[in-house]
């Protein structure tokens, strides 16, 4: 995905990553950044809404299905 790539997140919750090299993607929303997409092994996770998040989420959920 793209810098700057627009994703549709509907609360204010976010998930504090302890270890930091399993956070492949990051979010920067009213000055606080925080991990939107986690990994570890074959185990990932996002936390926002791909199926409302027009073409860029299309494309996140072609490319999980391409993995």
């Amino acid at each position: 995905m793209d810098t700057g790539s627009y994703f549709y997140f509907f609360h204010s919750y976010y998930v504090k990553v302890d270890q930091p090299e399993y956070c492949i993607a990051e979010t920067n929303y009213g000055g606080i950044s925080y991990a939107s997409v986690v990994q570890k092994n074959n185990i990932m996770g996002c936390q926002f809404h791909p199926e409302r998040s027009g073409k860029f989420g299309l494309k996140l959920l072609q490319n999980f299905l391409e993995l």
